[in-house]
Parts: C-alpha cells; sequence; structure tokens
C-alpha cells in the first residue's frame, strides 16, 4: 500500500485541471475518495490525483477511478465517491524534507510582549515561515497570527528562533507551534499548491 496515513487529496480531471478535493479513506486493500462537490455523474476515468499523507508527504500518482453515488448519503455529506486504484506514482515530496514555498502574505500578527504589529511573510512549510516586518521582537517570543489557506480562518501560533536585521526592517525565522494534524494538512496541502502553480507557470 502506498498510502500510509492519508485523509485529504486532490483531483484532476483526464485534461489535467483541478476538479475537485476529496476525503480520502483506505485500508491495505482499498481506497476511497469522498468528493467535496456535487454535480458529478457515473464514470470510470483513468486521471492524476494528488494525495496528502501526514506519514509520508505529498504523493502525486496516476489512479483508476469509478466515480459512483454515495450510498451513504445524506448520512455522509459527501453525495459522490470513487472507488479508487493507483496505477503509478509519478512524484513524492518527503514530509520529512520540510518543502518551503516563497509567497508573499501580508498579514496581521498579535505577539505576546509587543502587542499587535503587521509583517510579510515570505516563505512557509509545514515546520514555519519567515516574516519582514518593522517591529523589534525577542529570540523564543511567541506569536500568532489569522489566516484561511483553504476556506476556514484559523489562528496559528509560533515562536521567534532566529533573526536578523534588514535596513529599517527584521527578518524573523518562526517555528510554528502547537500545530494541530488537521491545521498542519492544511498548510502543506497549500504549500504543495504554490508550488505546483510556480512549476506550471514555468512550463508555460
Amino acid at each position: 500500500m502506498v498510502l500510509k496515513d492519508c485523509s485529504r487529496c486532490t483531483v484532476y480531471t483526464p485534461q489535467g485541471k483541478p476538479l475537485s478535493r476529496a476525503e480520502v479513506v483506505h485500508t491495505k486493500d482499498y481506497i476511497a475518495l469522498y468528493f467535496e462537490i456535487s454535480g458529478l455523474q457515473d464514470v470510470r476515468m483513468r486521471t492524476v490525483v494528488d494525495f496528502y499523507d501526514d506519514r509520508v508527504g505529498m504523493i502525486r500518482a496516476v489512479c483508476s477511478l469509478v466515480v459512483r453515488r454515495n450510498p451513504s448519503f445524506p448520512a455522509m455529506p459527501n453525495p459522490w465517491m470513487a472507488d479508487c486504484e493507483i496505477l503509478e506514482v509519478k512524484d513524492s515530496l518527503q514530509r520529512q524534507q520540510d518543502i518551503r514555498a516563497r509567497v508573499k502574505i501580508d498579514t496581521g500578527f498579535q505577539s505576546e510582549g509587543h502587542g499587535a504589529f503587521y509583517g510579510v511573510i515570505e516563505n512557509i512549510s509545514a515546520g514555519g515561515f519567515y516574516v519582514k516586518t518593522a517591529m523589534p521582537l525577542d529570540r523564543n517570543e511567541k506569536i500568532s497570527f489569522q489566516y484561511s489557506f483553504r476556506t476556514a480562518m484559523r489562528t496559528f501560533q509560533a515562536r521567534v528562533i532566529r533573526m536578523q536585521r534588514i535596513g529599517d526592517e527584521y527578518g524573523y525565522g518562526c517555528r510554528f507551534e502547537n500545530l494541530s494534524e488537521n491545521a498542519e494538512a492544511v498548510i502543506r496541502e497549500y504549500v504543495y499548491k504554490v508550488l505546483k502553480e510556480r512549476e506550471k507557470r514555468k512550463l508555460q
């Protein structure tokens, strides 16, 4: 079994366009996907699926999907599901690598020692982020910010672990703290999406 501890994925159309995110339920011999969207139809297709595995990392695989109505609907909120068979693993980004993505997220922060301030997150991974700000902070200081990496707004806590002076600003390397498994998966999925979109632009 390729998957070890996977609960979410992104399914693409055979033409390579994002179709839907889906919940993943898997055992040793079986993988089922439960789609977040409605309006699908019964179909068998061969396509690419990005699996976000909490133990392995991101796995991009060519899969055979049999899309059908979910017999457990409406007890389950997903009206459509798919029986999934992984045919070929195309790529894998290991969880331990803490893959980083360059970003520009301008957001507000709250510091336990210096109050509210604004900063720009310039790169991020599931382990932490690097932020530039005019606010002087202390090493080991706790900070937090709110952001919606997927849909729901969440509060993320972090601790300053390294710092540098950059002209009139400061740059801080921060490590996430008290990150739930779901929140970590949200960030990891966001990072993979940013990297994938950047690779796509390079090919255009």
